[in-house]
């Protein structure tokens, strides 16, 4: 039911479209018209008037035919010299005939032979001597080629008689009151034409008679013109109603108000299938939107091949209906002839303008629903063969140099140039067309390319003079691989190392700050106590017992002022590479145990959970072992020092990777404020008032160790968590 419903509003969708087509084409001849008031009739009865003149009011007569017949002084000495001067043409004949005369052995034919060339050369003599001779010759060639022309003026005249038989006419001759008549006038006619001398007169008569159609006169142009002014004749021409079924002329109108008719009730057709289609029959677009083949092809074609693929559908639907009118139209001429030929054609122009027309409204629906979906710009663009093709175009043209590429766009560019004046030049619409399909194919696309390389360029610009002042921005977007993309790439990487720079030389001139001040107030305190003490003993009233304690301070400041230049230098030496490793096969799992094992009471008296997890199995790894020892005490010692009491520090080793990995993790005892990576800076303490013990450098000189070995330190602080980790190669 769907499907019949469907059918029968794309039948009145076609009648309506055909009925408007043929509005717009056709409904200027027909509508309200007679066949009178056509342009066919029109150009006929001029043609009837203008053969009227030429062959019955003002034909050719014997004055004319005498001013055709006339020779001039012209005429006579080009025919006489046409073939060269008197001298050239008696050679050229003796030539002639004598290589005749000398090839016949016969006496008798040799004599004719000589006789026929001195006539010839007589009668050319007699050209260059007498004017009135040649004149005869050029006149009897003249009334030959008039002859021919009469002939056919005259078999002209036949058939214009018959072929305009149905017009009957009563015209005067005004300066000779000669009446020239046919038929009635006054009988009842269909067409009445009155001819005066102000409103409407008779065409005038215009001869082109060449003479050297019909017969060789001689002469380079024999060609006349006569014009004859038909202005003076009037009267009155008309159509008797009597003779129209007697003649071809009635069937024309027959089949023209025919043809009329057949419009009229086409325009009413659809007219009323137009109100059908707008009231109960009104098509939705679901109706057209049923999944199939052609529907899914479509759907995946690009959006401007699509467009394509409707536009041409559309012209050929268009050009069937147009054929199908015209078929119509050609009726109104041929009548009963072309109906009787051609009614298969126009059954078959109407059943493929159908066929066309179904495919049309499918396509257009289609393509409509798929623009309803893809409202913005840049996703119709995106669906279109035309981005595709241009994005490919971008990408080859990407490949090449800035100077291959600004070769290209001159080119291009000079070439659409070009094309536009050579279009100026032809004046034709067909090579118009196709510089305009050039243009879009090629021209677009290239200065868009330019515009977008000279609004990029402009990007570049201007970000490498943010960056020659100091102004670091955001990145630069890299587009495509283009040179220019390269190079955005490039500053880029040159701002984000300029920035990395800056920030690395203000972190190095804070650390070097903050390495002064530290090596200053470490090796200042003890020094300090030294100082003191040693002023303490030289007061000669002080007690045995106090000299004693005194004594012990300074041996116990003294060391630790050694402790802290001796690591000081330690970790200068590594840092410089100034430091032999001698690498053994270790086994990392008892080096920890050892190392862990010697600090278990100092871990017992600060109220510290040391939790050690250890495999099974050994862990090899190619270490010097007494620098490896120092890294693993003085992470130990620095968790002991600095975790929170009544915490747990736990220490794990095993294998990850290939790689042994060692971590120790503690709650620290003072906020970690402090970057991570800091930490492992000289003199660096998470006691930031530096009370604790320590010189500040163990994890600056594991970090020098473990990097001698080719191995890992990292740091990491989550809250008051402190986790390093160190890993080096495993041997297996």
């Amino acid at each position: 039911m769907k499907k019949s419903k469907t059918h029968l509003q794309l039948f009145l969708m076609f009648i309506v479209a055909t009925a408007v087509l043929m509005i717009f084409t056709q409904g200027s001849r027909y509508f309200g018209k007679t066949y009178y008031e056509t342009n066919s009739f029109d150009s006929e009865t001029y043609d009837f008037m203008e053969g009227l003149a030429k062959y019955v009011l003002n034909p050719i007569t014997e004055e004319d035919k005498s001013e055709i017949l006339t020779v001039t002084d012209e005429e006579i000495n080009y025919y006489r010299t046409y073939y060269g001067s008197l001298a050239e043409q008696i050679q050229n004949i003796k030539d002639q005939y004598e290589m005749d005369a000398d090839g016949s052995q016969d006496a008798e034919v040799k004599a004719e032979i000589e006789k026929e060339r001195d006539a010839k050369i007589a009668d050319i003599r007699k050209n260059f001597e007498d004017d009135e001779h040649v004149k005869a010759k050029i006149l009897k060639q003249k009334k030959k080629a008039l002859d021919g022309v009469l002939a056919n003026y005259e078999q002209n005249k036949k058939d214009f008689l018959r072929n305009y038989n149905y017009f009957a006419y009563n015209i005067t001759n005004e300066k000779t009151d000669e009446v020239f008549k046919k038929g009635d006038v006054k009988a009842t006619s269909v067409y009445t034409f009155e001819i005066n001398r102000t409103d409407h007169y008779m065409p005038t008569s215009t001869f082109y008679i060449n003479l050297n159609e019909y017969a060789d006169t001689g002469l380079e142009s024999n060609s006349f013109e006569l014009n004859k002014d038909n202005s003076h004749f009037y009267g009155e021409i008309t159509i008797p109603k009597s003779i129209l079924s007697k003649t071809e002329f009635g069937k024309s109108i027959e089949a023209f108000n025919l043809t009329k008719y057949s419009y009229y009730v086409l325009m009413i057709l659809g007219f009323i299938s137009f109100v059908l289609l707008m009231t109960g029959l009104e098509p939705t677009k679901k109706q057209f939107l049923s999944q199939s083949k052609a529907y899914n092809f479509f759907e995946r074609l690009p959006l401007d091949m699509a467009l394509v693929i409707v536009i041409f559908i559309g012209l050929i639907s268009s050009m069937f209906l147009s054929g199908v009118l015209s078929s119509i139209h050609n009726f109104s001429y041929y009548g009963e002839d072309w109906y009787n030929a051609n009614m298969v054609e126009l059954i078959i122009l109407t059943v493929m303008g159908y066929i066309s027309f179904i495919i049309t409204v499918y396509l257009f629906v289609w393509l409509w629903n798929r623009l309803a979906n893809n409202t913005a710009i840049d996703q119709i663009w995106d669906s279109t063969f035309l981005s595709k093709l241009v994005h490919a175009g971008m990408g080859m043209f990407s490949n090449r140099t800035i100077g291959i590429q600004s070769l290209i766009l001159l080119v291009v560019v000079y070439l659409g140039g070009f094309g536009l004046a050579v279009v100026f030049m032809a004046g034709s619409f067909e090579v118009l067309l196709f510089y305009v399909f050039l243009f879009v194919l090629f021209l677009i696309p290239a200065l868009f390319i330019f515009m977008r390389y000279m609004g990029y360029l402009n990007r570049i610009m201007s970000h490498t003079k943010d960056m020659a002042e100091g102004r670091l921005t955001n990145d630069l977007k890299v587009k495509g691989k283009s040179p220019l993309a390269q190079h955005a790439e490039h500053l880029n990487g040159l701002r984000e190392g300029v920035r990395s720079s800056v920030t690395e030389q203000a972190k190095s001139e804070r650390l070097k700050t903050e390495l002064i001040t530290n090596v200053s107030h470490d090796l200042r305190t003890p020094l300090t106590s030294i100082i003191t003490y040693t002023d303490l003993l030289k007061n000669s009233e002080i007690t045995e017992e106090e000299r004693a304690k005194y004594i012990s301070i300074l041996d116990a400041k003294s060391s630790r002022l050694k402790t802290l230049i001796e690591d000081l230098f330690e970790v200068s030496k590594m840092a410089s590479g100034n430091i032999e490793i001698t690498k053994q096969r270790i086994d990392l799992v008892q080096l920890l145990q050892q190392a862990t094992g010697e600090h278990e009471e100092d871990f017992a008296a600060s109220k510290i959970d040391l939790r050690v997890n250890i495999s099974e199995q050994p862990i090899f790894a190619y270490v010097d072992g007494q620098k490896w020892w120092r890294v693993i005490d003085n992470l130990i010692i620095n968790a002991r020092k600095y975790s929170l009491e009544g915490t747990r520090v736990y220490v794990n080793l095993k294998t990850v990777n290939g790689e042994a990995e060692l971590t120790v993790k503690n709650v620290a005892k003072y906020e970690l404020n402090e970057d991570a990576t800091e930490l492992v800076e000289r003199f660096k303490r998470a006691d930031t008032s530096r009370n604790t013990e320590g010189s500040g450098l163990g994890l600056a000189i594991a970090q020098s160790i473990v990097d001698l070995h080719g191995g890992h330190l990292d740091v990491a602080i989550d809250g008051d968590l402190f986790k390093v980790t160190v890993s080096v190669r495993a041997d297996k």
